[in-house]
């Protein structure tokens, strides 16, 4: 998978590093993630070459960019739907557990000039109907007035993918804001559910290309990322995944796979509480879970937890992350003590 962005010379507005690796391998990087770390090297969203229109679907309110013909990505500004804190943490924290491919490459930016005059004025003609957004919009406008234009306002990029993603209908049960626990990969992911077959193949449910042609991946290789999805939410502290649209997958040739494009209903800020996830997932990836002990590993080290912090761009203590990653390895081991080998894909 690769990303689209413009092949100029761009000024650097706010560069993104590569996440800064505790050792060799605690930070996966994919080819997607070495192009993302160059286009936010690039990106200038004040180019005289940029053109930004207004994001006018979902609650979160913010700009689509474009240079020439090519699609560069969208930008949003903290609101009611979007923490760029936990957007970009995801990011960095799905590196780190090595799910990089099915989470949403993210990193903060701050619109600054005329890119921030433009969205200002894009925002105050904004005629919004829903109520969420109008908040949203109103709430970012006072945001603007209160913002020096130099320093600009803090929000989070997020790319234009090369493939298209689409939701998959039926995982979400968005009327009791869960998921839909008779669906398969739903059964899947649970202790007590049938395992997945390795070699059965499946498509998920309104993911088609335009062509026609519908991607397919196992039932174990979709249930081991959806469940790898799952604990990623538990320790970002998300509650917006099932309210509809936050359920996607993406393509790569004839293979589908799970992405979690919009983890900006979250936050790093809390406590553990992880029990409506806990009824959700009960079926881990084993090398996810080492990760997860390897994570509170680095939390717990006076020498390792400041540089972590660093790579995942986390600005909130911590202790909650830490506390959540420990109750994640808590609900792991109840769930081992209970089903045995059941509480594990087949490796």
């Amino acid at each position: 998978m690769k990303f689209l962005f413009a092949a100029f010379a761009l000024l650097v507005t706010l560069a993104n590093p590569a996440a800064e690796a505790l050792d060799g391998g605690d930070f996966q990087t994919l080819q997607r993630d070495n192009d993302f770390a160059e286009l936010m090297k690039q990106l200038d969203l004040n180019c005289s070459t940029c053109a930004l229109e207004y994001k006018n679907t979902g609650t979160s309110v913010g700009i689509k960019a474009a240079q020439g013909n090519t699609k560069l990505g969208k930008w949003v500004p903290r609101n009611s739907a979007t923490n760029p804190e936990a957007q970009v943490v995801s990011y960095h924290l799905g590196r780190f557990l090595h799910m990089s491919e099915n989470v949403m490459p993210s990193a903060y930016y701050r619109l600054t000039g005329g890119a921030l005059a433009t969205f200002r004025d894009i925002l105050a003609s904004a005629n919004e109907r829903n109520r969420w957004r109008r908040v949203n919009r109103d709430d970012i406008l006072k945001a603007i007035a209160a913002t020096d234009s130099a320093t600009g306002l803090k929000g989070v990029f997020t790319p234009k993918l090369a493939g298209d993603s689409l939701e998959v209908t039926g995982l979400a049960n968005p009327s009791a804001n869960t998921i839909n626990s008779s669906h398969p990969i739903a059964r899947f992911i649970r202790a007590d559910g049938p395992m997945p077959s390795g070699s059965k193949r499946i498509g998920l449910a309104g993911v088609k290309k335009k062509s026609g042609e519908i991607p397919s991946e196992t039932e174990l290789e979709l249930a081991r990322q959806f469940s790898k999805i799952m604990v990623l939410d538990m320790l970002t502290g998300q509650w917006d995944r099932w309210s509809g649209g936050n359920v996607e997958a993406s393509w790569s040739g004839t293979r589908v796979y799970f992405l979690a494009r919009d983890n900006g209903g979250a936050s790093m800020a809390g406590g553990d509480k992880i029990a409506k996830y806990s009824k959700i997932v009960t079926r881990f990836d084993r090398a996810q879970i080492l990760r997860v002990r390897r994570l509170v590993e680095a939390l717990s080290s006076v020498n390792e937890a400041p540089r972590l912090m660093r790579s995942l761009n986390l600005a909130s203590k911590p202790s909650y992350l830490l506390a959540r990653a420990k109750a994640v390895l808590a609900h792991v081991q109840a769930v081992q003590a209970s089903y045995g080998a059941e509480a594990f894909f087949a490796d």
